[in-house]
């Protein structure tokens, strides 16, 4: 079994992956795996809840965008597992090419992303996560990684809000049933959310427009089932293409 683990800067997700197939997935606070007792206690408790054993896990694949754990993350799965992580970065052979100023500086979520999208999906592509930022990914006809756009993330956005305004509270992320808001909750979500959905649509058509292409749209991360819900676009709504990309580049190592 292979054991894929995406480190973002809120939540790890873990996905066990057998004979290719993505079998189980859970997550944890990115924060707590800064605790590596508390990190390896909480996988090996998850693992015994699904009746998996740790001698089945004889890989493991890391996309990690948060170096501050790498080194916890190592050590649990060597004394779990006793195997040696796998850790996805821009230097591994990738099955494309990344055609930006420095390639070194594309994250391993962003790569993980443009393997597993454009395997399913094929080409030209863009990926839009909605984490911690809302980032998308241009991917070529012809799989090669193009750059893409980095913008705050819709939560990240909403903290700034009400921490920069003594008098505005935080409020629940979502949709509200009107644009015009009626109280000061309903006037944040509106802003919040309706902005998030406008800069979404806007960027897909100034990237069209610079590509002077059609393209699949891909979206992923924790607000993309709410997007996805209110966009007039047609996107594909993909929760663990991180996973999968992980799946796919450890295979390629082989």
């Amino acid at each position: 079994m292979l054991l894929a683990i995406d480190t973002g800067n809120t939540h790890t997700t873990f996905g066990i992956f057998s004979d290719n197939e993505l079998k189980f997935t859970f997550r944890f606070s990115t924060k707590a795996v800064h605790d590596k007792e508390v990190f390896s206690d909480f996988l090996k408790l998850t693992l015994q809840s699904l009746n998996v054993s740790l001698s089945e896990i004889n890989q493991c694949g890391i996309s990690s965008v948060v170096p501050s754990v790498d080194n916890n993350l190592q050590e649990v799965v060597k004394n779990l597992f006793n195997i040696e992580p796998f850790f996805i970065s821009p230097s591994i052979d990738l099955p494309f090419k990344l055609l930006v100023d420095n390639p070194l500086e594309v994250g391993s979520d962003r790569i993980c992303n443009v393997a597993g999208g454009y395997s399913k999906y094929g080409g030209p592509l863009v990926i839009v996560s909605f984490g911690t930022a809302t980032v998308y990914d241009i991917v070529a006809s012809n799989g090669d990684f193009l750059g893409g756009v980095i913008a705050p993330g819709i939560q990240t956005s909403a903290k700034a809000l009400y921490q920069a305004a003594e008098k505005l509270p935080e409020v629940e992320l979502k949709f509200p049933d009107k644009v015009i808001g009626t109280n000061t909750i309903t006037n944040m979500q509106s802003g919040i959310m309706f902005s998030a959905l406008d800069a979404f649509e806007g960027m897909i058509k100034r990237i069209k427009n610079e590509l002077n292409s059609d393209l699949n749209i891909v979206i992923t991360g924790g607000f993309s089932k709410l997007i996805s819900e209110k966009t007039t676009l047609k996107v594909n709504l993909e929760f663990d293409l991180v996973l999968e990309g992980i799946k796919i580049l450890i295979k390629r190592q082989k």
